[in-house]
């Protein structure tokens, strides 16, 4: 089941790394994301990305997710996110990348305790 997940997500954050080439600043976005889906990749290989990466992962993403959500100007737009694939107004552009920032650092944050959890069966 956990390793299905690990598939799952790595094409998830495979999947919104490509599509961040129509973005204005498709770098860093892509760069985030490409980083989780390799992770997650490497997690469902059962290849070991160790517990740096992912964590360095999850403290960008929630840095930098903070640091958006701080700077949505005129309130989050939640109760729009999933209404229309247009992004109408920088409020929901803004939630949007909050929330995948979020999610990634969620993801990632799950990775590293899984991976701990794994050393420590395997040292018992």
């Amino acid at each position: 089941m956990i390793r299905a997940l690990d598939i799952l997500m790595a094409i998830v954050f495979a999947i919104s790394a490509v599509l961040q080439w129509n973005d204005p600043d498709p770098w860093p976005w892509a760069l985030i994301y490409a980083a989780a889906a390799v992770v997650s990749g490497m997690s469902a290989a059962r290849a070991s990305a160790g517990r740096v990466a992912p964590s360095l992962i999850a403290m960008v993403a929630v840095v930098w997710g903070v640091w958006v959500l701080i700077h949505i100007h005129g309130g989050i737009a939640w109760s729009h996110l999933a209404e229309t694939m247009k992004a109408e107004s920088p409020q929901i552009e803004e939630s949007r990348e909050t929330l995948g920032l979020f999610l990634t650092a969620a993801w990632m944050a799950f990775v590293v305790i899984r991976r701990g959890r794994e050393k420590r069966k395997l040292a018992h």
